[in-house]
């Protein structure tokens, strides 16, 4: 091969590995956005679960207080 079918196979590799790098980063962006959402998302159910956990302490304060009584009282 001459010195330009060279040149000229270097320069495709390089347009193909610049492609590559491109498709990664979009798909690196893609990926850091959705962790994004499910942090979010998680945070989220965490506030739900422990907004759910309070109301269930104070729906029954009484089952909490006859746990807490010595045994035979």
């Amino acid at each position: 091969m001459s010195l330009y079918g060279d040149a000229i196979g270097a320069l495709r590799q390089v347009i193909l590995l610049d492609e590559r790098v491109r498709n990664t980063a979009v798909a690196l962006a893609r990926m850091s956005q959705e962790l994004a959402d499910l942090r979010e998302r998680v945070s989220r159910l965490e506030g739900m679960l422990a907004a759910g956990m309070a109301l269930s302490r104070e729906a029954s304060p009484e089952r909490d207080r006859r746990g807490l009584s010595p045994p035979g009282a």
